[in-house]
């Protein structure tokens, strides 16, 4: 079977404008394909959520915002499609979120503590982040505009008089453009490491705000603990410690005067100390002693003299 150029041109004209409006609806983030399951969230606020934005869990992309819808002027319904591939479950979270400090949106899902999988057009539960990178969103995004308007005046301005600019300061101001825009590389590549390290920061902010509350939920034993502190302190300060000082020099003076009459054999306990024949004689005295309690123990009838009945017991 042959077809005519004209009908070959024709099927080739059809071909391209279903690929055109395939590729269009793809982009405004229609479900073009049945691999994916729809899920509704409802908003008080989008923020500047856009169609086609990234859906995310745990950080790797999973699906897509399809429709965003206003209704009744009260709440914003968004639909997002994700892959079958991925089980929502129950009690699963969308946060709106930012995605880099430019403000740019996007829908992560925090899954549900459950084992039960949510079904094909389930509404999820909507919150929005509130963290430290929407504070710096707001605050470097018209930063960034004013430099992005800055580059393009300086741009026009070059323009406008490298005609009457000599070429040494044409140059100058060429190598001032290229330092700019070096400069808004160095602030970008900044801002990525700044949302990288977006959980690190909240977390350090969670932590700090959890130490002032346990202060605060703690703020009366501090200041018993304060309070005792004075007491004892001021006990300590009312103690009579100088007194208590120089009564114990004046012991330790009196026992020097003690240990240097010892020393010099005065008084009997210095003589005794001292006198090494007194101590010969009394370790001669204890021994005899010791010798005549032996044999008193051993020999008592020697010393105690018992009579029974008038008869006198001989010793032996």
């Amino acid at each position: 079977m042959t077809f005519s150029k004209e009908s070959k041109i024709g099927l080739l004209v059809t071909l391209s404008i279903l690929v055109f409006f395939a590729g269009f609806y793809f982009l405004k983030g229609a479900d073009l394909f049945s691999g994916e399951n729809k899920y509704y969230i409802y908003y008080d606020n989008v923020q500047g959520l856009q169609t086609s934005a990234a859906v995310m869990v745990k950080g790797l992309g999973v699906g897509r915002v399809s429709d965003i819808e206003l209704i009744d002027s009260e709440k914003v319904k968004v639909t997002v499609a994700v892959s079958k591939d991925v089980d929502i479950m129950v009690g699963t979270v969308a946060e709106l979120a930012s995605a880099d400090l430019l403000g740019t949106k996007v829908i992560k899902l925090k899954q549900g503590a459950g084992t039960t999988i949510a079904e094909d057009e389930a509404t999820l539960e909507g919150v929005i982040e509130s963290g430290v990178i929407d504070n710096l969103s707001v605050e470097i995004s018209p930063l960034v505009k004013d430099l992005r308007h800055v580059v393009a005046s300086l741009d026009t301005v070059l323009v406008g008089v490298s005609g009457v600019l000599n070429e040494s300061t044409a140059n100058s101001l060429a190598n001032t453009v290229t330092s700019l825009d070096l400069t808004m590389k160095n602030f970008s590549e900044l801002a990525q490491k700044l949302n990288r390290e977006s959980d690190n920061l909240t977390g350090i902010i969670q932590n700090a705000k959890s130490i002032t509350d346990n202060l605060a939920d703690n703020n009366e034993e501090i200041s018993k603990i304060i309070k005792n502190a004075e007491t004892t302190t001021d006990q300590l300060a009312s103690a009579p410690i100088q007194e208590t000082i120089n009564e114990l020099k004046s012991a330790s003076a009196q026992l020097d005067i003690l240990l240097q009459k010892i020393n010099s054999s005065q008084g009997t306990l210095g003589m005794m100390v001292n006198d090494k024949q007194l101590y010969d004689n009394l370790t001669n005295s204890l021994n005899t002693l010791n010798a005549l309690m032996a044999d008193i123990n051993a020999h008592p009838s020697r010393y105690v003299n018992v009579t029974i009945f008038g008869k006198k017991k001989k010793n032996k």
